[in-house]
């Protein structure tokens, strides 16, 4: 009789585990893209052909004393000749309760993130329609200053960020400074 009892508690806590990792709110269906959007130049309202977009999910992991968080995957894009982008949906894995809402990291060499207009104002970026307006440095100081706070992501292999580093060592030779290390062939 006990171990009947136990049989079935386990399947409840097994059936309990796959509804809650199959769960997905409505509005966490878009944390898995299409990711659209366009960059322009916030003076001139024209798009910025070759602006890198880099979509980061980190997979949240329970320790025994906290929660960390770890590399879960990442996709970048370039911006086409009218400053268009689209990160193509990306497959969810079975239990999406774990891995977060991605981050977003724009770079386009020679500008700086402005700010970011969705419509409508209460939408959310990159699924609802998001322009992100960049300002082009006019200055050496401004370009170094913007690359060093663009720098990549430590967490995201250099393998997944290959473009981002790309446009980055673009910059930095305009520049004449040092490189970063260039994505494994």
């Amino acid at each position: 009789m006990q171990w009947r009892w136990y049989g079935g508690a386990v399947g409840l806590i097994l059936i309990a585990l796959l509804w809650i990792g199959g769960l997905a709110p409505a509005a966490a269906e878009e944390k898995w893209g299409p990711f659209r959007g366009r960059i322009v130049d916030v003076e001139t309202g024209q798009g910025i052909p070759g602006a890198v977009v880099l979509a980061i999910w980190l997979e949240k992991v329970p320790t025994p004393i906290e929660m960390h968080t770890r590399f879960y995957d990442a996709r970048e894009v370039l911006t086409g000749p009218d400053g268009t982008f689209e990160i193509p949906r990306r497959p969810p894995p079975f239990f999406t309760f774990r891995i977060l809402e991605p981050t977003f990291k724009v770079f386009a060499p020679g500008y700086a993130e402005d700010r970011w207009v969705v419509t409508p104002s209460a939408g959310q970026a990159l699924v609802d329609p998001t322009l992100i307006e960049m300002r082009r440095l006019k200055t050496r100081e401004e370009r170094l200053n913007a690359l060093s706070r663009a720098s990549p992501p430590t967490s995201v292999p250099l393998e997944k960020m290959c473009l981002y580093i790309q446009a980055q060592n673009r910059e930095a030779r305009n520049l004449s400074i040092g490189v970063l290390p260039e994505c494994p062939k």
